[in-house]
C-alpha cells in the first residue's frame, strides 16, 4: 500500500467512499512511485526503464487486483473561478464550494516511476482474511467507539445532516454498516490505520512493498490522460454514467 497525505479514513457506510479507500491500497513491486514538481509540459507517457517489462496486471494472495501505472506527467488540481464552479454546480451555495479553493493552483506533477495501484475496492471477503490469518482488530472496534451505519427506523427529521445515517455507534463496524454485503461488496467503517496495518501485513507476508498511493499517484490514476473537470467530460452530468452517485 502508500502512504498518504489524508487522515479522514474513518468512513460512513456508503460505497462512494468505500472507493476512495480501496482503490488506494496499492502494491509497489521492483519501483516505487514517486512524485515530483514538472518542469515542463507533456501528455502522461510511459518512462523507458526495465519495469516496462512488468506485467500489466497481477493479483496477490487476498486475490486484489492490481494494475500498472506507467509513470508520466499531469496536470494536477484545478484553477476554476468560483463564478465558473457556481454556473456549473447551480444547486450549492458559494460556501458550500469554496472548499474547492483548496484544489488550486493547477500544477504539473510527474510520476518519475510506474507502480501498481488496486483496480477495485478492498472487498468485505478480502479485509475478512486479512483480519483473520493477521489477527488485526480494526480500530472501531478496538476503542469501542465503532462506526458509522444506515438506519432504516432513523427519522432523518431529527438529523441535522438530515439523512438516514446514525452517529457513531458501538453496533457498527466493518462487518456490520446497517445494511445487506456480501463478500464482494466494498467494505465500509475502515480507518487510515487499519489501511496501514493490512499494507504492512501484506508486506511481510508476500515479500513486496505495499502502502497507500499519494495524492497525486491517485489524481494521475484516476485521471487517466484526461484534462477535463471530471475523466468522463466537464459536465457533472456524466458522472451519472460512471460513479455511483
Amino acid at each position: 500500500m502508500v502512504r498518504t497525505s489524508r487522515s479522514a479514513w474513518r468512513v460512513a457506510a456508503t460505497h462512494s467512499v468505500a472507493a476512495a479507500l480501496v482503490a488506494a491500497l496499492s502494491a509497489v513491486g521492483a519501483s516505487v512511485a514517486n512524485a515530483q514538481p514538472a518542469a515542463k509540459t507533456a501528455t502522461p507517457t510511459a518512462a523507458a526503464s526495465p519495469s516496462q517489462r512488468a506485467p500489466a496486471r497481477v493479483t496477490n494472495s487476498l486475490g486484489m487486483h492490481f494494475v500498472r501505472i506507467p509513470a508520466g506527467e499531469f496536470t494536477m488540481g484545478s484553477g476554476e473561478s468560483m463564478a465558473r464552479l457556481t454556473r456549473a454546480f447551480p444547486g450549492f451555495e458559494p460556501d458550500e464550494l469554496q472548499p474547492l479553493v483548496d484544489e488550486a493552483p493547477a500544477h504539473r506533477v510527474r510520476i518519475t516511476r510506474s507502480y501498481y495501484l488496486g483496480q477495485h475496492e478492498v472487498t468485505v471477503g478480502q479485509f475478512r482474511r486479512f483480519l483473520q490469518a493477521s489477527g488485526y482488530v480494526p480500530e472501531s472496534i478496538a476503542d469501542g467507539t465503532g462506526g458509522y451505519g444506515y438506519n432504516a427506523a432513523y427519522d432523518p427529521r431529527t438529523s441535522a445532516s438530515g439523512d438516514n445515517f446514525d452517529g457513531r455507534d458501538p453496533r457498527y463496524a466493518w462487518a456490520n454498516p446497517g445494511f445487506a454485503q456480501g463478500d464482494d461488496h466494498p467494505v465500509v467503517n475502515v480507518t487510515w490505520n487499519d489501511a496501514v496495518a493490512m499494507a504492512r501485513w501484506l508486506s511481510r507476508s508476500e515479500g513486496r512493498r505495499y502502502r497507500l498511493p499519494t495524492e497525486a499517484e491517485w489524481e494521475y490514476a484516476a485521471r487517466a490522460g484526461t484534462t477535463t473537470r471530471f475523466h468522463c467530460g466537464d459536465q457533472p452530468a456524466c458522472l451519472l454514467r460512471v460513479a455511483n452517485t
